[in-house]
């Protein structure tokens, strides 16, 4: 661990008032009522030694750090991509912080664009296994065991509890592909993607799942719909915020739930 993540460790676990349980990744849109459960205290990014800055819309920038119900856990509001000019360890480096601060459990959320013909927008999709087309992985080039396992990467027994927790409407499981971004598919690419397997797709989480499951992390991923790509379909930013805000009391109280079982 290199000093600047060894500090904001240290300031995570102070500001917490002890070990981290679970940590919790928030995509866009999704920050406010996912936060709001939380009893605690906020850390903007830049008073973490080494969190990358995000200017996005959405993204707000801040760590949300406390008790939610019996759980001690940080929440990060916003998140680094890779198009927007940052490295894998920019893009990993909240899992990585979660990591050191105790969390043996991450969870993963993004707004991703539907592929499944039988997606409507506003599904939450429980990530049963991804597709990494962004062209970049998590593992350092000098690590000595670079070999990663990725077989059940997200945890089937997380799933089954997401199941549980789910309320009156079922939860949808899939493929999540991970592009680069920032462009949208085109329809071509979209295809391909669909006849690959993928049922949603997006910018981010792919790496931020690698590097949790090389330190043996468990992980939930979890994807809003905000939109289902198709020829009579024109995506914005704009929507997708607006498909996340709809859904993020959702997300919410499915998160909160998983909590209280883990």
């Amino acid at each position: 661990m290199n000093k600047k993540l060894k500090d904001a460790t240290q300031r995570v676990v102070r500001r917490a008032g002890g070990r981290i349980d679970v940590g919790i990744v928030l995509g866009s849109g999704l920050s406010e009522a996912v936060s709001s459960r939380i009893e605690g205290s906020e850390i903007p990014y830049d008073k973490l030694e080494g969190a990358p800055l995000s200017r996005l819309a959405g993204h707000p920038g801040i760590a949300h750090v406390g008790m939610c119900g019996e759980k001690r856990v940080i929440a990060f509001a916003g998140r680094a991509h890779l198009y927007q000019g940052k490295t894998p360890d920019d893009v990993t480096y909240f899992v990585r912080l979660a990591a050191n601060a105790g969390a043996r459990t991450v969870i993963l959320t993004n707004a991703a664009g539907g592929l499944n013909p039988n997606f409507v927008r506003g599904d939450l999709m429980l990530i049963a296994d991804h597709i990494n087309w962004t062209g970049a992985t998590a593992i350092a080039p000098d690590d000595p065991q670079p070999f990663l396992n990725l077989v059940d990467a997200y945890s089937p027994r997380l799933r089954s509890l997401a199941h549980v927790h789910a309320g009156d409407r079922a939860l949808r499981e899939g493929v999540y592909a991970g592009l680069r971004g920032p462009a949208y598919e085109t329809l071509a690419e979209a295809d391909t993607l669909r006849r690959l397997g993928a049922d949603a797709v997006g910018m981010s989480t792919v790496l931020e799942t690698m590097a949790a499951r090389k330190m043996g992390i468990e992980v939930l991923g979890i994807s809003l719909i905000s939109n289902v790509i198709g020829p009579a379909q024109a995506p914005s930013h704009e929507e997708v915020l607006e498909a996340s805000r709809a859904g993020a009391e959702r997300i919410a109280s499915l998160i909160e739930g998983v909590l209280a079982a883990i």
